[in-house]
């Protein structure tokens, strides 16, 4: 700014995904403010945001997401972004499918971290009603339907473990990676959805991001969704308020949150109409679905009652558990 001055100053915004150890090599010998970030528990250490000159007034600014042009005209800021971009732009993968960004949080702020998956993760039509039984693929239509026209709200995908409910929200991340931005929050960081900053966080994410529709991802959420109690109040709460009201207004956050337990325990109020979105269960498939999906795996299945999914792709054999007798011998 003290470049500038009071005199014109013109800036390009150019967001993407950009890698700065490239754009160090390349233009070292403009690298004019740098900002690294190590982490002590693991010692990983990278790049933060960098500052390039390349003039008395030509600045390029970049992070892993943007690239910024400051210059005395327009078409200058323009052309800074856009050259610079040559040197540093990370090459288009057409080998993976969707992606998601873990949030985590430290004394001081909330980041994330890009997570991409791969291609496989993408399902066909076909493939959903094997995995989910027959019709599953209609329903997902309808369910793609809705969070394209819907930017708010809450899904929950009910169903005891294996029964693929991340499975499914993988898929979903590959199908929708075009127009949506997932975020993923570990149970054990779920305290930051009451957080002033994670208000903040959310705020300059729209601003970077204003293309996008924004999807929290929440697993195994049982305790935050349950009826509310001493200790759990504040977390459904949390979410109340994230789907609903003013704060959602503000925020334009569509949460989806996998649990374990029934719908019965979940706090009435998220439950509401208007602030559900959807609720599935994900069951057991009975011998006929799980036998045709093992086929399609080319696999052999014992006969049982029924299988969860993950049960099938591991290959699984159930077996009745032999215990000894309890008791005293007569």
């Amino acid at each position: 700014m003290s470049s500038f001055g009071a005199g014109r100053l013109h800036v390009y915004r150019l967001f993407g995904s950009f890698d700065l150890n490239m754009a160090v090599s390349e233009n070292a010998a403009a690298l004019f403010r740098s900002v690294r970030r190590v982490h002590l528990q693991n010692a990983r250490e990278g790049w933060d945001d960098l500052t390039f000159q390349f003039g008395p007034r030509a600045y390029v600014y970049i992070d892993k997401d943007r690239i910024v042009g400051f210059a005395i005209t327009p078409d200058e800021a323009e052309a800074l972004a856009i050259k610079f971009a040559t040197t540093c732009k990370q090459p288009a993968k057409s080998d993976v499918g969707g992606d998601y960004h873990l949030i985590q949080a430290d004394a001081s702020e909330i980041t994330c971290h890009k997570v991409s998956l791969p291609l496989d993760t993408i399902l066909t039509s076909e493939t959903i009603n094997f995995h989910y039984g027959s019709g599953s693929d209609v329903w997902h239509q309808g369910f793609m339907e809705k969070l394209r026209a819907k930017d708010r709200g809450l899904t929950l995908f009910e169903g005891s473990p294996g029964t693929g409910k991340t499975f499914y929200i993988r898929h979903v991340m590959g199908v929708l990676k075009e127009s949506h931005r997932f975020y993923f929050i570990q149970t054990s960081n779920l305290k930051i959805l009451s957080g002033v900053e994670f208000i903040r966080f959310w705020a300059e994410q729209h601003q970077r991001y204003s293309d996008r529709q924004f999807v929290v991802v929440l697993e195994d959420s049982d305790a935050a969704l349950m009826t509310r109690g001493s200790d759990n109040r504040e977390l459904v709460s949390a979410i109340l308020n994230l789907t609903d009201g003013l704060l959602a207004d503000f925020l334009r956050l569509h949460i989806i949150c996998t649990v374990n337990c029934t719908a019965s325990d979940i706090d009435p109020a998220l439950m509401r109409p208007g602030r559900l979105l959807c609720h599935r269960i994900f069951g057991r498939l009975d011998y006929a679905q799980a036998l045709r999906l093992a086929e399609s795996l080319g696999r052999k299945l014992s006969r049982a009652a029924d299988y969860s999914l993950a049960e099938v792709f591991a290959d699984h054999e159930k077996q009745e558990v032999k215990r000894p007798p309890i008791g005293f011998a007569s």
